[in-house]
């Protein structure tokens, strides 16, 4: 059986929006990193201090802490766009599920 246009072009911006946000999340991962990076260098932290033997170094944990801040703060406001209807009809046209 073959896709409709209508089908098809789904298909594609399903495939676009979540490919920017695979990128949009890597790209905040090594801005973060940065971010660490240049944290710990302005405070003269060795950037491979560690808490424990297991434990990343400190320009990693600074970066890891930023991300996960981010990304909640990302899926909250998400959530919150949800209330919206036009964001709501978009979605459920994508059949997004949040």
């Amino acid at each position: 059986m073959y896709l409709s246009f209508k089908d098809l072009m789904l298909c594609i911006l399903k495939g676009l929006i979540v490919s920017s946000i695979v990128l949009g999340l890597v790209a905040l991962g090594i801005l973060d990193y940065h971010l660490g990076i240049g944290y710990c260098n302005l405070l003269n932290i060795p950037k491979d201090l560690a808490l424990t033997m297991v434990s990343p170094g400190m320009a990693i944990e600074v970066g890891i802490v930023l991300f996960v801040f981010e990304f909640v703060a990302l899926c909250l406001l998400v959530k919150q766009l949800k209330k919206i209807k036009i964001f709501d009809r978009f979605c459920d046209f994508l059949s997004f599920e949040i």
